[in-house]
C-alpha cells in the first residue's frame, strides 16, 4: 500500500531537516510517497528539498507562493499520487515517532475495513536533533485522542470529505476532523505514540482570542449541518477538542 505524507513547511529548513529523518527512519512495508510543500520559504529549504530529492526515492517536492498552511495541505491533497491507499500529515516542526508506521500497517491489511487510525500524541518541550527522541531535562505531555498529525486516513474517505476550509485563520483542522467524524467513519486506535508534536513560540498562537473564536466557529458548523443533514453523525466521544495552539504543560 502506498502512504502519501502531506508535509507542509515554511522557513523552517533546520527542523524539517528532523521530520524528514523521523520518516526516513521508519521501519515499515507500507510505500512512502513523502510530500513536501515549499509555502514560500527564503531560508534555503528549497535548496535543501532539491539536495535531497536527488538522494531519497518517494521524495516529492512542491513549491508555492506563501499562503498559508491551510493551502499547503490542500496543495499536497490536490497532488496526490493516482495510486495513493493511505494520507497522513506532518507539520514540518514535529517528528514521527520509531515505529509509529508500523504499528498501523494491521489495521490496513487486506480484508481490513478501517478507514482511519490514530495514536497518541506526546506534546514536548524540545526534540534531540541526533535521536530524535524528548531533549534531556525537556517537559513533555502525552494526549489522548485524535488530532490531524495523529491521524491516518484511506485515500477514499479523503476524496470524500475534499478540501480544507481555507476561510479559517485558525482552528481549520478541527473543522477537517469534525467533517470526516459527521461521516461515521471505521476507526481503529493504536495504542502507541505516533507523533512528537513540539510546543515552542512560533506554534503558539499570540491571538488567543481570533482562535477561541475560529475554534467555536469549527463547533457550530458542525452543529449546523448536523441540523440541516439529520442523517449526519454526531461526533464520537474520543474526538478530542482541544486546541493544541492554546494547550499548555502542567
Amino acid at each position: 500500500m502506498k502512504l502519501t505524507i502531506i508535509i507542509p513547511t515554511h522557513d523552517r529548513v533546520d527542523l524539517l531537516r528532523q521530520a524528514l529523518a523521523s520518516v526516513l527512519r521508519q521501519q515499515t512495508g507500507l510505500t512512502l510517497d513523502i510530500l513536501v510543500v515549499d509555502d514560500g520559504s527564503q531560508d534555503g529549504t528549497a535548496a535543501y528539498l532539491e539536495e535531497m530529492g536527488a538522494q531519497v526515492p518517494g521524495l516529492r517536492c512542491i513549491r508555492q507562493d506563501n499562503a498559508g498552511v491551510t493551502a499547503a495541505r490542500n496543495t499536497g491533497l490536490r497532488n496526490l499520487a493516482p495510486d495513493t491507499d493511505l494520507v497522513t500529515f506532518l507539520d514540518s516542526d514535529d517528528t514521527f515517532a520509531p515505529g509509529y508506521l508500523a504499528s498501523l500497517e494491521p489495521h490496513f491489511a487486506p480484508g481490513q475495513d478501517c478507514d482511519l487510525t490514530y495514536g497518541r500524541l506526546l506534546m514536548v518541550e524540545a526534540i534531540d536533533p541526533e535521536t530524535l527522541a524528548t531533549a534531556p531535562g525537556a517537559r513533555s505531555v502525552e494526549l489522548i485522542g485524535i488530532q490531524l498529525s495523529s491521524a491516518v486516513l484511506r485515500r477514499a474517505l479523503v476524496d470524500r470529505i475534499g478540501l480544507f476550509d481555507e476561510s479559517m485563520a485558525f482552528s481549520e483542522d478541527v473543522d477537517y476532523l469534525l467533517r470526516i467524524f459527521e461521516t461515521g467513519p471505521r476507526i481503529a486506535q493504536t495504542d502507541t505514540i505516533c507523533i512528537h508534536y513540539r510546543r515552542h513560540p512560533g506554534n503558539m498562537t499570540k491571538q488567543l482570542d481570533e482562535a477561541r473564536r475560529f475554534f467555536a466557529i469549527a463547533l457550530l458548523k458542525s452543529v449546523q449541518r448536523r441540523r440541516r443533514t439529520p442523517g449526519i453523525r454526531m461526533v464520537k466521544p474520543d474526538f478530542n477538542c482541544e486546541n493544541l495552539a492554546t494547550a499548555e504543560f502542567y
